[in-house]
């Protein structure tokens, strides 16, 4: 019940994606105005993208006795990513007949669980990498969509 003295060093740094989701809001205006906002776009460089999924699957090549830097298991996830985000502006459609919306955030989900089921369930790379995809991008999708993933 009594007032705590700040620091003088005190900072606080909050990081929020935009709303763009379902389900996610803006911040209200009056919070929003005490902090600074440094946008950052999106990543869509095939190459940084390609370092971020080499460190989602890195040891999960070995498996298969590669790495997956030396495989091109890291440059077809980007290459799947980037088709599904094209696909998604294109013709895609959720259950609820809204476009799907696809980020990095999505490719790591699918990696993640590309990591876990070859490395927990024993499935080869090129399964888990299927099934990891699977669940990210086409969960969501109306019928018609995720036959057009799958091509």
């Amino acid at each position: 019940s009594h007032a705590l003295k700040r620091h003088p060093d005190f900072r606080l740094f909050a990081a929020m994606n935009p709303a763009t989701d379902a389900g996610k809001k803006d911040l209200p205006p009056s919070i929003r105005a005490r902090f600074s906002e440094l946008y950052v776009d999106e990543l869509l460089d095939s190459v940084e993208l390609r370092t971020v999924a080499v460190k989602y699957l890195c040891g999960v090549g070995s498996i298969n006795g590669t790495s997956s830097e030396d495989s091109e298991t890291s440059g077809r996830a980007v290459d799947i990513y980037l088709k599904c985000r094209s696909l998604a502006e294109e013709k895609l459609v959720d259950s609820s007949g809204h476009k799907p919306r696809y980020t990095m955030r999505t490719m790591c989900r699918a990696l993640s669980a590309t990591r876990n089921l070859a490395l927990q369930q024993k499935l080869s790379l090129n399964r888990s990498m299927l099934e990891g995809f699977e669940l990210a991008f086409e969960g969501a999708l109306d019928t018609a969509s995720s036959e057009a993933v799958q091509r």
